[in-house]
């Protein structure tokens, strides 16, 4: 018992030795042949660096052999096992600091005693345990009381796994346009319904891909209903003017003419005000180009101008009555409804059924997608109850307001934006995911990386087309005069027609 109490407190000291980058505990010096081999102890101990006392613990002393020849190499062998190899420990094990000055010495309650080897010690001697299969397990005490065991660190550092990209959030962009409360189709020039913000939430730096514009996108795209050419889709478009009153007929007809002319097959359309009816379906029509029609929504729910409202419902009524069914790519209702608040996913999911089925009910083909589209930060956190109401999916990204992307990282950018969004709703992105709006500005505060200018648009948007411009909606046609300028004194500068003139 002496033996096991000293063999204790031998190991005590080591260990509370080496948490001070001292001395290794045991030292083994070597002499010449047939010279002592001396095992000597150096313990440095303070009251606070012991370990409380542990109950029930068991200690293995192993007596030491009569030889007082020794060889470099020995080995501990166990019957049925191969030699226990225990390596060295560069880092020291920390011991934690006992609530006691007190010193104590572990309460060893039974002593394993191994019989004492051969006396003569060769380069291969080993230390024999008697013959028995069992294994002597220490009976754990009932206390609560939380027993300590160091564990030498690995030598291989431990990866850390990168978790998913977490969305960045901003601020809600401020609505100054507020839509017209008159019929939608009108041709007086009423106060526009406001454009999105582009100030779209987007999550933090993606992991670069490598994924191209090129192959199917979905079910949707073989229905002939998303049409491209040349690696270009759509272009965002609202008839706006720069003061915020509608344009006249003889600008918009020039306006979808370059579009056509830029290589566009499709516009996207926020809202059915402003002529729209009257000016752009048949300039679009005029020169082939399909239309993105949306039924634009804010707060108050049915009493205000939210889903079940007579505003939504004028928007609605206004597609069915005149939209042409074959120019009709899709309709998107709502636009970052979540994001800016107006309401919940479940009233917005049954509204998005109300419009497919009013759209059916009134002849139109049932291929038609009804969908809606956010930023991927409520794509993540609410759009899951969304998933079961939408034909495709679509999502709002804008790789300028991410500080850690630059103009050249802008392709890229999307590609990683989109999965990680459509990942939300697998079902529909199956049959379609697009980017209902993407874009750069050509002025403004520079944030981060990301850089505004001519120069920097002009990149952007080359590497935007390159990597997913057959499924985006290049955000837009032209400035927005008519709104705030925002936090970083661009949103009035996403106007893109020279990128592409």
């Amino acid at each position: 018992m002496k033996t096991a109490i000293v063999a204790a407190s031998a190991l005590l000291g080591s260990v509370a030795a080496s948490q001070h980058r001292a001395h290794p505990a045991f030292h083994k010096r070597h002499y010449a042949a047939e010279e002592i081999c001396t095992v000597y102890t150096t313990v440095y101990v303070t009251a606070s660096e012991l370990p409380p006392t542990v109950a029930n613990s068991t200690i293995a002393v192993v007596p030491t052999p009569s030889s007082t020849s020794c060889t470099e190499s020995s080995s501990v062998f166990v019957p049925g096992t191969s030699s226990v190899f225990v390596p060295e420990v560069s880092t020291p094990v920390v011991v934690p600091t006992p609530s006691s000055t007190s010193i104590f010495v572990p309460v060893v309650s039974s002593v394993i005693v191994v019989p004492t080897p051969s006396t003569s010690c060769t380069d291969s001697s080993s230390v024999f345990v008697p013959e028995s299969s069992s294994v002597v397990i220490p009976v754990v005490p009932s206390s609560t009381e939380v027993v300590y065991t160091p564990v030498a660190p690995s030598s291989t550092p431990v990866a850390v796994p990168v978790s998913s990209v977490v969305a960045y959030t901003p601020a809600v962009p401020e609505i100054t346009k507020k839509a017209s409360t008159s019929a939608p189709v009108i041709s007086t020039a009423p106060v526009p319904t406001p454009a999105p913000s582009s100030s779209s939430v987007v999550a933090s730096k993606p992991v670069t891909s490598s994924a191209s514009n090129s192959g199917s996108y979905g079910s949707y795209s073989q229905t002939g209903r998303v049409v491209t050419k040349g690696g270009k889709w759509s272009m965002t478009y609202t008839p706006y003017a720069s003061n915020g009153n509608c344009k006249t007929a003889d600008e918009v007809k020039t306006d979808i003419a370059n579009i056509a002319k830029m290589g566009f097959t499709t516009i996207r359309s926020y809202s059915t005000d402003c002529g729209v009816f009257e000016n752009v379906v048949p300039a679009c029509s005029a020169h082939g180009l399909k239309v993105i029609f949306g039924i634009f929504l804010t707060g108050g729910g049915s009493g205000g101008k939210g889903p079940f409202s007579q505003y939504a419902d004028e928007q609605l009524q206004a597609i069915i009555k005149n939209a042409p069914k074959d120019i009709i790519a899709m309709v998107i209702v709502g636009n970052e409804f979540l994001f800016n608040g107006y309401g919940t996913a479940a009233e917005l999911g049954s509204y998005i059924d109300h419009v497919r089925d009013a759209l059916v009910g009134a002849g139109f083909p049932s291929d038609i997608a009804v969908t809606t589209t956010d930023t991927v930060a409520m794509w993540q956190s609410q759009g899951a109850a969304l998933c079961s109401h939408i034909d495709v999916f679509a999502a709002q990204v804008h790789p300028f307001f991410d500080a850690n992307t630059s103009c050249e990282e802008a392709g890229d950018f999307a590609v990683s934006q989109l999965a990680l969004a459509a990942a939300v709703c697998p079902e529909a992105a199956a049959k379609g995911e697009y980017i209902t709006e993407i874009g750069w500005p050509t002025a403004g505060d520079t944030n981060g990386k990301a850089v505004p200018g001519v120069a920097q648009q002009k990149t952007a948007m080359t590497k935007i087309m390159e990597k997913v411009g057959e499924k985006a909606c290049a955000f837009s046609f032209s400035d927005d005069l008519w709104k705030v300028p925002g936090s970083l004194n661009v949103e009035q500068s996403f106007g893109c027609a020279s990128v592409f003139a």
